[in-house]
């Protein structure tokens, strides 16, 4: 079990991490690229708990994760950054220095917090809650629908590895409802930005235009 919770740290950090770096690129295919990485880090976790636990279930729910996850979440937010590259904004409202400290503000209020959690001895814990606060300073700093949807999805990522942290018993059964859910979340977010497009020629949220449609 030693060697699980080893990777579990490792994977803890490699979630934060990702999740600081989604907040700093500037590219909306990089944002994609490190949600995948992140995704694949979340799968390796499952597998390695379930190979160490002897949970076959586990195994197969690291699969599904990396199915959905890492390949068909990724292959849609992909499929509409080539069709409507020029209107996805990658732009945030804080500029890199004030960033910056609120990550970092963040990040010392997890590692604060986290002593006075139940699983205080473990590292992950404080990684990964600095990692669900990165990921909403995403969806609240940065621009545009795009990084709403990604910031969603790490979210979600963060919150399945500290629940697996914590000891909450992850069944194939549970991982298949997250990953359905995700899955038609993904389909439905697909399909508004489309139609947002279609009648607004917009995929992106415009602060003037919403307020334009509003007054008409």
């Amino acid at each position: 079990m030693i060697f699980g919770l080893d990777i579990l740290t490792v994977c803890a950090s490699l979630v934060f991490l990702l999740a600081l770096l989604m907040n700093l690129v500037r590219k909306n295919t990089t944002l994609i690229s490190l949600y995948v990485i992140q995704s694949v880090a979340i799968a390796a976790a499952l597998a390695v708990l379930g190979g160490t636990d002897g949970e076959t279930g586990l195994v197969y729910a690291a699969l599904l994760t990396l199915a959905v996850k890492g390949v068909i979440a990724p292959t849609f937010l992909y499929r509409l950054i080539s069709k409507y590259s020029g209107h996805f904004s990658a732009a945030s409202y804080l500029s890199m220095p004030p960033t910056l400290v609120g990550l970092a503000c963040m990040t010392a209020f997890s590692f604060l917090l986290a002593p006075h959690l139940p699983f205080a001895g473990v590292s992950a814990v404080p990684l990964l809650f600095a990692g669900i606060f990165s990921a909403l300073f995403l969806m609240i700093n940065r621009r545009g629908a795009l990084s709403a949807v990604v910031g969603v999805l790490a979210l979600e990522n963060a919150a399945v590895l500290l629940s697996s942290t914590l000891g909450a018993v992850h069944t194939f059964a549970l991982e298949f409802t997250i990953a359905f859910d995700i899955a038609v979340w993904v389909a439905i977010a697909t399909a508004f930005l489309h139609m947002m497009h279609r009648q607004f020629g917009i995929v992106d949220t415009d602060t003037r235009l919403i307020s334009r449609l509003t007054e008409e």
